[in-house]
C-alpha cells in the first residue's frame, strides 16, 4: 500500500511506526472493556503490543489497509482501523476498528470510520464495505447505522466472551458506494 494518510478536522489516519508502541499500549492496548468485544484485547504486555504493531507495519508492504488513528490536538494514537480486501475482483472490503475507551463517545470513531469508508468507496472504487460486530456492542451497531451501513444478517453464537465464556450473535452489515455519506 502506498503511504495513504487521511485527515479529518480532529484526526490524522496514518500508518503505524515503531515509535507508536508505548503510546498505543497506554492509550488503548490495556483497555479491559475493548476485550469484551475483541478477543485479542487487552494485550498482555508492551511486548505483545510491539508484536501487533510490527505485524501491521509488515502488512503495509503486502498492500494492507491499516490506519493508526491519531488525535491531532495531542498527537496521541487513540485506536486504529483495518480493512481486509480478500478478493480484489469482488471489490468488497471488511472493516474493523478499535478506539481506546477514554476516547469513545466523542465522535472520533464516526469521523475516522466515515473517512475510511468514503475513501475506499469513492477513491479506491470498492463496491461495498462490510462490518461485523458482536450484537452486544450496541455502540458499534449505532455508529455503523449512523454512517449508513445496513444490517444484512445475524449469525448465531459466532462470538465468545473471553472472560465469561458466553456466546453472542454476530451482526453483519454493509454499505455500498451508492450509499456512502
Amino acid at each position: 500500500m502506498m503511504d495513504i494518510t487521511l485527515t479529518t478536522d480532529r484526526l490524522i489516519l496514518r500508518k503505524f511506526t515503531e515509535d507508536d508502541i508505548l503510546k498505543c499500549f497506554e492509550n488503548f492496548g490495556q483497555d479491559e472493556e475493548i476485550g469484551e468485544f475483541m478477543p485479542m484485547y487487552p494485550v498482555e504486555s508492551q511486548q505483545q503490543m510491539e508484536e501487533y504493531i510490527r505485524g501491521y507495519i509488515q502488512a503495509y508492504q503486502g498492500g494492507a489497509y491499516i490506519w493508526l488513528i491519531e488525535e491531532k490536538a495531542s498527537s496521541n494514537p487513540i485506536g486504529y482501523i483495518t480493512v481486509d480486501i480478500p478478493y480484489e475482483e469482488l471489490e468488497i472490503g471488511e472493516i474493523a476498528y478499535i478506539l481506546g475507551v477514554k476516547y469513545q463517545g466523542k465522535g472520533y470513531a464516526y469521523e475516522a470510520v466515515s473517512k475510511v469508508v468514503s475513501y475506499l468507496l469513492k477513491e479506491r472504487s470498492l463496491y461495498m464495505i462490510e462490518a461485523k460486530y458482536n450484537i452486544n456492542n450496541v455502540a458499534s451497531g449505532h455508529l455503523l447505522s449512523k454512517i449508513g451501513f445496513k444490517q444484512e444478517a445475524i449469525l448465531r453464537d459466532r462470538r465468545k466472551d473471553r472472560k465469561s465464556g458466553k456466546r453472542a450473535n454476530l451482526v453483519v452489515s454493509s454499505i455500498t458506494y451508492r450509499e456512502v455519506i
